[in-house]
């Protein structure tokens, strides 16, 4: 039986590897509120390709349409229509570079800097702000793409902040590394000519990881942020906390565990990311009826980096298999969240991670 999934996974593969090989290249258009948008945007390495490219693709579409060849995306694209991105070259050099949310009109970010690796870069709701992981501790933010901040020289290695939804704010880790507690959450005001400190607030446990780049994910109010923890006396914990004062609150994830979330609209209601690669829905107002599958893992993948659309329609996800963790080891994937019973729908194979495009029109 193992053997026949196995069978059809890379029968799968291969299909959905033809399709976006065959995707058309970038056009270019001559209004930028014209570009033709997707809902989702995602990287993928093509087939017979060893450098990826970034897609994007309506969610009532089947074939993805490439629009930047050799590009690492770490954020989805921002209000003003831009896109940032990470691009590798063969040489071991690698650039942060903006553009169109099309692909078109790309041009290098913080090209005189000398740093020795760009570990990721990621855009603002609004656009105004750029972060960029360099040398494998740093953060910088960069504004208006010329202007160069560092606001850490200890950040946790194999994790990415995070923009508060409104853009102004950016939340992230410091520490050794993503294994190594001690942990300390740092959250930044950046909407001043300077950025300015909110708190810093150590975690009260592990972080949970399973690929690495552990979530961080905001209230839609701009206020909590929230992220999974470890605590060996206990279960795993959603934690909360607000740059506001000295709120701090736990949630307590008993017998699936918690690797990432998601909060909701509802309060004590949450997507997670399960220790088995599920993906749930846990509503901590209910005892009886508490737990509730979204995606299963079948016990041979992970469904990880999910995504709410606007509408509370939609996750988006990247299924990986156990046997293939590889970044571009992944399978995007779609499913409803009001359909009873919903299958996924895949989108895309050889995927590190999807973005939706809240802004789309």
């Amino acid at each position: 039986m193992k053997k026949c999934k196995q069978i059809r996974k890379f029968l799968l593969l291969g299909i959905l590897s033809i399709l976006i090989s065959n995707a058309c290249d970038p056009c270019s258009y001559d209004n930028l509120y014209t570009i033709p948008e997707g809902d989702i945007y995602f990287t993928a390495l093509p087939v017979n390709s060893s450098e990826p490219s970034i897609f994007q693709i309506d969610i009532n579409q089947t074939n993805p349409r490439e629009i930047v060849k050799n590009g690492k995306l770490y954020s989805p694209p921002s209000r003003d229509k831009k896109l940032v991105f990470v691009r590798d070259y063969a040489s071991g050099s690698q650039d942060v570079i903006i553009s169109n949310i099309d692909g078109t009109n790309q041009r290098i970010v913080a090209g005189s800097f000398h740093w020795f690796s760009r570990d990721f870069a990621i855009i603002s709701s609004n656009g105004l702000f750029i972060a960029i992981g360099a040398n494998g501790n740093e953060l910088w933010i960069v504004r208006n793409e010329n202007t160069f901040v560092k606001l850490s020289n200890s950040l946790c290695r194999g994790s990415i902040p995070s923009f508060s939804p409104d853009g102004t704010k950016i939340a992230f880790i410091e520490g050794k590394d993503i294994y190594t507690s001690p942990h300390t959450l740092v959250i930044y005001y950046l909407a001043t000519d300077q950025p300015q400190l909110l708190c810093k607030k150590n975690l009260p446990g592990q972080i949970v990881e399973i690929f690495g780049e552990p979530t961080i994910s905001w209230s839609d109010d701009n206020t909590f942020v929230f992220l999974c923890l470890e605590n060996k006396e206990r279960y795993d914990l959603i934690y909360s906390t607000s740059f506001e004062g000295t709120y701090e609150k736990v949630w307590e994830v008993e017998f699936i565990g918690c690797a990432e979330v998601l909060p909701t609209s509802k309060e004590n209601v949450f997507y997670i990311t399960g220790r088995d690669g599920s993906l749930w829905l846990v509503n901590f107002n209910e005892l009886s009826s508490r737990y509730r599958f979204v995606s299963q893992s079948s016990g041979y993948s992970y469904n990880l980096f999910p995504k709410i659309d606007k509408n509370s329609k939609y996750i988006v996800y990247t299924r990986y298999y156990r046997d293939e963790m590889s970044m571009f080891g992944g399978t995007l994937e779609l499913i409803s969240l009001t359909e009873k019973n919903a299958k996924p729908k895949i989108i895309g194979s050889n995927v590190y991670r999807g973005f939706w495009n809240i802004f789309k029109k």
